[in-house]
């Protein structure tokens, strides 16, 4: 059975939703449904492949899902693979574009129309293993802590489909540390057998929003919360958004917004085929490779993502908290899980604080901005970006000078604190 919505049927099938071994049906005044996901579906010129996704998307033992699929003005048979894949299933759309917009911005006109609480966003050369969502999901509902998305370790596969290895592609460890509550504490899919709970239980890991460094895999594998994908969406130009992936714009900002989480257990497979955009080769010892032509856009993806976090950074800064905020603002600027001092060394990541400086002024104050940024950053660095907005070293003087003061008095205490902890005797 399915509901109409607009055009787009999205599926209402009853599978049970329990709680402490009982049907929530009966122990709810009305019927609880199941959360909707959806898939957006994103290709240009991967007829080969893109059939293999979207059956893959039609073959989650997930009954609640809708899916979009954009096509990016494909010039091959994609169109005509498309549809026969789809068929006459009403859970599916396509939109069709007259142009390759970028896998971004392709992206956002299917976020557009997506209606989920969860959204995946559906490389068109890779596919899900038919448990993905279910797994997925029950990890959202099951985690102590809501995450801003879960990211799942991927089946490598060439490009006949043949299996390479299994496993993250982030820089973290794949070894998981019983994270999610007791199973009979949390509302449970039937789609999730006894076991299958156990062992996402055993492989999963939460990370909180201060951990840094890339911790996951490429977008397939991640499901993300809608609102909060509205909340950090980019507004970039045209011919910047090109160059822009999903995953390398959402995944941290994502994470330093709310927090992530990992699991170990293959869900898709990651096809590296010798046209990746982001990776083209398998990975080796936990190394993040970025062999593929991504790389040369990530500094207009760090741009994009500081100016996501400066567009409205009062409000954020009271959200999120002053000490997680100026944090996030190395995060995003940082790509190898360095320090906040390190990241701040680097030209690049100096000349992004710059043309956002007056964005900062405007909203915390000069001195403010300059005491904050001087805790991030050593002085010789805070120089540079002075210097390069125009502000001289007469910015230093005399106000930075308590800064410097207050600096040095905080990291006296510190040393204190430190001292006499060691002193005092064990137990």
């Amino acid at each position: 059975m399915h509901k109409k919505l607009d055009g787009l049927s999205v599926g209402t099938s009853a599978s049970n939703l329990t709680l402490r071994g009982l049907s929530l049906n009966e122990l709810a005044p009305e019927p609880v449904a199941y959360p909707l996901v959806s898939f957006i579906i994103r290709n240009w010129n991967y007829a080969r492949f893109v059939g293999s996704a979207i059956r893959s998307v039609r073959h989650q033992t997930y009954p609640n899902f809708e899916a979009i699929v954009v096509d990016n003005g494909s010039t091959d048979d994609s169109r005509r693979e498309i549809e026969a894949a789809i068929g006459d299933d009403p859970r599916f759309r396509a939109i069709w574009l007259d142009e390759n917009l970028g896998a971004l911005a392709g992206a956002l006109k299917g976020l557009d129309v997506a209606r989920g609480d969860f959204v995946t966003f559906v490389d068109s050369d890779d596919y899900l293993l038919a448990d993905f969502t279910a797994m997925h999901v029950q990890a959202h509902l099951a985690l102590p802590r809501s995450v801003a998305f879960t990211s799942s370790a991927v089946i490598e596969i060439d490009a006949t489909g043949a299996a390479l290895g299994t496993g993250l592609r982030g820089s973290q460890a794949d070894t998981g540390k019983g994270s999610l509550r007791s199973s009979f504490l949390v509302v449970r899919l039937s789609e999730v057998s006894d076991v299958q709970f156990d062992q996402l239980d055993g492989s999963i890991v939460a990370h909180p929003p201060t951990e840094n460094g890339w911790l996951w895999s490429p977008g397939t594998s991640n499901m993300f919360r809608r609102f909060l994908l509205e909340t950090i969406r980019p507004r970039a130009k045209t011919d910047v958004m090109f160059g822009l992936s999903v995953d390398g714009h959402f995944c941290r900002l994502a994470h330093v917004f709310a927090g992530s989480a990992t699991i170990a257990m293959p869900l898709s497979a990651y096809r590296l085929h010798g046209g990746n955009f982001f990776a083209g080769n398998p990975t080796l010892d936990g190394a993040v490779d970025a062999s593929g032509p991504a790389r040369r856009f990530f500094p207009a993806r760090r741009r994009e993502a500081m100016r996501v976090l400066v567009e409205d950074a009062a409000s954020l800064s009271a959200s999120m908290g002053a000490w997680r905020f100026w944090s996030a603002i190395a995060q995003v600027l940082d790509s190898d899980g360095v320090t906040s001092l390190q990241v701040f060394e680097a030209p690049e990541a100096q000349a992004i604080i710059v043309e956002n400086l007056p964005a900062l002024f405007a909203a915390f104050g000069k001195w403010g901005t300059l005491r904050k940024l001087r805790q991030l950053m050593s002085r010789s660095a805070l120089k540079a970006i002075l210097r390069a907005a125009d502000l001289g070293p007469a910015a230093y003087a005399p106000r930075m000078i308590s800064i410097e003061i207050s600096m040095l008095e905080a990291r006296l205490r510190r040393k204190r604190r430190t001292k006499a902890a060691r002193r005092k005797p064990r137990p």
